[in-house]
């Protein structure tokens, strides 16, 4: 405690008295008292401490300047303190106002009062200010103006208060228009930072969109327009509609007392609505699992449902704000042009006549003709439309005509702007009326750590990434081009995962609801079974891609069979990437979509007639080639010709000649029992490429050596191949991302993970792995979900081994631990991938016993199961 604080016994008073009167208003929060006015208590109590404070500082406070202080000193309370909507551990913002002395005087005299503050444990920010600077800052800087709107008398020279309430109010109605546009940018700008989306999973309950930030936005361009930022007096001067005034009230009411209960609860600031506390709020409101949908679900339902009122709102009201510009009004009947009569494309907006708005208040078609006028413009609705619209939505009947669907079918084909027509039609509330299953995805969480987005958002942005790829200059953006019937394939990933939220497999009720939308539009019979097929295999190819062996040309023949046709498996290919890429930012990374690719186009040979590949040539001209770039020294060497013969055909397809022989001529000086190791970075594809050889290698636990080595290093592996060639040379090659590398790959770096990986062979220690910051919070988080461990085991799928599944939660070193558990019961591993299943990692492992046999004894079966599953229980 600072000696110039008040006395030790007030301020022990004080931190009593701070303790003790908000574990009473806590426990009136859990009795069920109002958000607003637990708020109003907790700043009635700040008020009482902040006044005896002050009152004890200017008590102790001596002299003439003293005496001058406590007459020309105003106390002013700002932000949600001022406005008395405190959340249980708010920070402290105040305003000093002064005249007849100089700043640092001031600061000196008030010292006491603000460490006092500190030491009772609270967090203060505080401004000591003139009324003029105080009044010229706010012109100056916006985060200062909006903290000033909500200002409140405390204590202190009144008349000081006056004045600058007076200038500040003449100030913001002399520059009202450069104030709310400075307000929105600079919302705008915090948003992105919090959260893009409403429908983000894990919002940040201030900051992100829809959040009690957006209501303060509200509150503030209230004020900038109308002098007014109550929403009360904002509804008596008309200028917030009675419908709005209840959204508003009611949501602000939601988060203030879901705020208040993250605070209580944490013991300290905590707005960020992460899945454990997600699942704790969702059991205290008392929600009980139903229809297939968790407490957490139904609980963020609600919590989507509040912030998107709001965001509707901000939409609205930041379109009536830029529709009055006086460039528009004189330009646009210059410039603008007059569609279908009534409706009219200006300048920045597109807009409807009177006619034009009671038109498309009754008729759904009218409102496809419009929102599909916006999107193709790339311009918005200007405000009196989008709210005709918003409100007229609610009254549309649930029968909607054939006519009117197929119109809105028509307009699934034009791939520049569809993923704005879907945006906006189910923004205002008509896109469920014509596809009704979005009803059901509208605001519904998936509770898990793959999916960043509601169900209904993910949707919308699986659409918008696929026809992105109309302008990839890649096989994606080749085959997105060529796909016939883009209705078809914008259709199929709009309702792909509307069949979750349901207990049965989200597949077959996408089925299901994908055979009802086709009917309800009556589709033509091949658009119906393909739209239908794509729903209901939508995940076959990421499934095949990262989780078997594409090296095997029976796998990617049985999958081309099971598709069917070359246009179907076009429309399979971009729907796959697309579903990856709207999961979330960098999910669709170029690693995936070059492996991706190379499915796609090896699998599309089975389906060409005119390419009905006979793969036992392509082998033996691989290996021709193979023989070929080999030199006449090497062509003589017995050990090449043993190599060779035993190289299997996964490798000649997938390698090019000139590597293989490469790989060979590295490790051919091996001596007996020796290995040697190297690493190279693919920019195309972001990854790196480890590479070992072990002479003699069987049965040294290698596999499981050399990746918990590399994992100890920080990488994510991503995919594993390890070929036994003649005289038990083990060659083995990793596919791995630097999962927290922030700059490229270096030699040094490179060179370190040979050395590790050599290194692994000769250590009977385990791998040490990393942790980083906030590593043990992020996988504990990963565990909330109800996805349970499971261990699967297929004798079936491959001729040569047997294939293990691991489904658990990602962690650090989960990949050496299932490895090396494997090696212990006797496996070898032959091939290896780590995919990802919603919030799950899935270790694939291709196995045979030591021998080299596939393993299908079902006792021996049992007992790996049996022990897998101990090692993920355990970890």
């Amino acid at each position: 405690m600072s000696e110039s604080s008040p006395s030790g016994d007030l301020l022990a008073e004080l931190r009593q008295e701070l303790d003790q009167r908000r574990a009473e208003i806590r426990e009136v929060h859990q009795r069920g008292l109002s958000g607003a006015q637990v708020s109003a208590k907790l700043a009635t109590l700040l008020d009482t401490i902040l006044i005896r404070l002050l009152d004890a500082t200017l008590s102790e406070a001596s002299g003439p300047r003293a005496a001058t202080l406590s007459s020309h000193l105003s106390v002013v309370c700002l932000g949600s303190h001022g406005r008395r909507q405190c959340s249980p551990f708010s920070d402290v913002d105040l305003m000093f106002l002064y005249k007849g002395m100089s700043r640092n005087e001031v600061a000196e005299l008030l010292r006491p009062m603000t460490q006092g503050v500190f030491d009772i444990g609270l967090d203060l920010g505080s401004s000591i200010r003139k009324p003029a600077e105080a009044v010229q800052l706010a012109r100056e800087d916006t985060v200062i103006c909006t903290s000033l709107i909500d200002a409140r008398f405390l204590k202190g020279d009144r008349t000081l208060f006056e004045e600058f309430r007076l200038g500040f109010e003449k100030m913001a109605k002399r520059y009202s228009k450069s104030l709310c546009k400075s307000f929105l940018e600079a919302r705008a700008e915090e948003r992105n930072q919090y959260g893009e989306s409403v429908y983000l999973l894990e919002p940040h309950v201030k900051r992100s969109r829809g959040g009690i930030r957006d209501i303060n936005l509200l509150r503030w361009l209230g004020f900038a327009e109308f002098g007014e930022s109550d929403p009360d007096r904002l509804h008596l001067l008309g200028a917030m509609s009675k419908f709005d005034h209840h959204r508003l009230l009611s949501s602000s009411e939601y988060l203030l007392r879901l705020r208040n209960e993250m605070h209580f609860h944490a013991g300290a600031a905590s707005d960020m609505l992460d899945r454990a506390e997600q699942l704790r709020i969702a059991d205290w409101l008392g929600f009980q699992q139903r229809s297939g949908l968790l407490p957490v679900e139904q609980f963020m339902r609600d919590y989507f449902r509040h912030t998107n009122h709001i965001w509707q709102m901000v939409r609205r009201r930041e379109a009536s704000l830029l529709s009055v510009s006086t460039a528009s009004r004189v330009l646009d009947p210059l410039f603008g042009k007059t569609v279908d009569g009534d409706f009219r494309v200006g300048m920045k907006h597109i807009s409807a006549t009177p006619a034009g708005l009671a038109r498309v208040r009754t008729d759904l078609r009218e409102v496809l003709q419009l929102v599909e006028l916006s999107a193709r413009e790339e311009k918005p609705l200007d405000q009196p439309t989008y709210s005709a619209l918003l409100l007229a939505a609610p009254d549309f009947p649930e029968q909607v005509s054939v006519e009117v669907r197929q119109a809105f079918y028509e307009m699934l084909a034009d791939c520049d702007s569809v993923g704005r027509l879907l945006a906006l039609l189910h923004e205002l509330g008509y896109l469920e009326k014509l596809v009704p299953a979005m009803q059901h995805a509208r605001y519904l969480l998936q509770f898990n750590q793959y999916h960043k987005y509601t169900v209904d958002e993910h949707s919308l942005r699986a659409v918008r990434e696929a026809a992105s790829f109309a302008n990839s200059e890649d096989t994606l953006g080749q085959a997105y081009r060529e796909v016939q019937d883009k209705r078809v394939l914008h259709m199929a990933l709009l309702l792909h995962d509307l069949g979750k939220g349901f207990e049965e497999d989200h597949s077959e009720v996408g089925r299901r609801i994908a055979e009802e939308t086709a009917e309800l539009f009556q589709l033509d019979e091949q658009s119906a079974q393909d739209i239908v097929f794509l729903v209901h295999k939508h995940l076959v190819m990421s499934h095949l891609t990262f989780r078997r062996d594409t090296s095997d040309i029976r796998v990617l023949e049985g999958f081309a069979r099971q598709i069917g046709n070359e246009e179907r498996l076009r429309m399979l290919y971009v729907m796959t990437c697309a579903d990856l890429a709207a999961v979330g930012p960098d999910v669709l990374t170029d690693w995936k979509r070059d492996v991706l690719a190379d499915v796609y186009l090896k699998a599309s040979k089975f389906l060409r007639v005119e390419d009905s590949t006979d793969f036992r040539a392509i082998l033996t001209a691989q290996t021709a080639a193979v023989l070929q770039a080999l030199t006449h020294e090497q062509r003589g060497d017995e050990w090449y010709v043993r190599q060779l013969e035993a190289l299997p055909a996964s490798q000649l397809v997938s390698q090019d000649p000139q590597t293989i022989v490469q790989t060979l001529a590295r490790l051919r000086p091996l001596a007996e029992g020796a290995a040697d190791a190297w690493c190279q970075y693919n920019p195309e594809t972001k990854v790196l490429e480890c590479f070992a050889g072990v002479s003699r290698g069987l049965g040294r636990g290698v596999f499981s050596s050399m990746a918990g080595a590399l994992s100890s290093e920080g990488l994510e592996i991503l995919a594993a191949d390890v070929d036994v060639l003649g005289d038990d040379l083990l060659i083995l090659r990793f596919t791995a991302t630097e999962s927290q590398a922030t700059s490229p790959t270096t030699p040094d770096r490179l060179a370190k993970l040979s050395k590790n990986m050599l290194g692994s062979l000769e250590s009977d220690q385990p791998p040490q792995f990393r942790r980083v910051w906030g590593q043990e919070q992020e996988e504990a988080s990963k565990k909330l979900t109800d996805m349970t461990n499971e261990v699967r085991i297929d004798t079936s799928l491959s001729a040569a081994f047997t294939i293990i599944e691991v489904f658990t939660f990602d962690r650090t070193g989960l990949l050496y631990s299932l490895a090396r558990k494997l090696h212990d019961l006797g496996m070898s591993i032959r091939h290896a991938k780590i995919g990802t299943f919603i919030d799950q990692v899935v270790d694939v492992f291709y196995v045979t016993n030591r021998e080299g046999r596939k393993v299908t004894d079902e006792g021996t079966l049992g007992h790996l199961k049996h022990e897998l599953m101990q090692v993920i229980e355990e970890e």
